[in-house]
């Protein structure tokens, strides 16, 4: 039998996360104090002020739990030095789900990305964001704003990223202010090309489909069971033993920051 090492500490009062770590006896273990432990912290509010005192608490590492979008001048005023691997849930972006995409496409890049999606007032910032991740992750590289309009009931954009030969692959978004039972968020991504991927989202209903078009026919992807937390709080368990960087925390800042300059655009160019 091959000998188990120590489990890690998990510093949290989020009941998604303590029960998390009950799902993980092997490896988790709930922890009384932020040091040595992965510090799990609320997405709600001012997260980032959380992520610096985890930090600067000696925290092993970091899950930010859903985090809200938050106003641009308080994480671009701030300074990540890194250090220690940080880890998002981001419900709307899931980190397994990314991957089955991705490697559906076996390294077929798209012709172009459409992204729809609706939330509420409050919430559509968040979802544009999430939204502006699956398309990046799709097109392979970083998007930039081409032009845009944003309104108090919705916003739309053209964005595109470079790919290989100089040429630009683009890309749009629109996104709409709800009110009612769908308001807690839906997304609707599409990666058109020789490989067709659609990306259907319903955080309302707790919903979620991953299907890859190819000539071959359609493939939809298995659904993921496992929960955002016990998924999160696993990663960065795994992030700490193998001391393996994660990319979460660069990617949320430049999905934030993009979603900041699309929901703020006046018809730029």
């Amino acid at each position: 039998m091959t000998p188990q090492g120590p489990r890690a500490g998990v510093f949290t009062r989020l009941p998604a996360y303590v029960a998390a770590a009950a799902g993980l006896p092997a490896s988790a273990r709930l922890a009384d104090d932020v040091c040595g432990a992965v510090a799990v912290i609320p997405g709600s509010g001012n997260w980032w002020a959380g992520l610096l005192d985890a930090r600067d608490g000696g925290a092993a590492a970091v899950v930010i739990a859903d985090p809200a979008a938050l106003p641009r001048e308080v994480f671009a005023a701030g300074a990540w030095s890194g250090g220690i691997p940080v880890v998002v849930e981001r419900p709307g972006l899931r980190a397994d789900m990314v991957a089955d995409a991705v490697r559906a496409r076996r390294g077929t890049l798209p012709r172009v990305v459409t992204v729809e999606c609706a939330a509420s007032a409050a919430l559509l910032g968040a979802v544009i964001r999430d939204g502006l991740g699956w398309a990046r992750s799709l097109a392979g590289s970083p998007l930039t704003l081409r032009a845009g309009v944003a309104a108090a009931q919705g916003t739309m954009a053209l964005l595109d990223s470079p790919v290989a030969g100089g040429s630009r692959l683009p890309s749009t978004m629109v996104g709409t202010v709800l009110e009612g039972p769908a308001a807690g968020g839906v997304l609707q991504v599409l990666a058109l090309g020789e490989v067709r991927t659609e990306v259907a989202i319903d955080h309302a209903a707790g919903w979620a489909k991953l299907e890859t078009s190819t000539a071959e026919g359609a493939l939809t992807a298995p659904e993921r069971y496992e929960a955002p937390a016990r998924l999160a709080l696993r990663r960065a368990i795994e992030a700490t033993s193998s001391g393996r960087e994660v990319a979460d925390l660069p990617e949320l800042l430049e999905d934030q920051l993009l979603a900041h300059e699309v929901t703020s655009a006046r018809a730029t160019r």
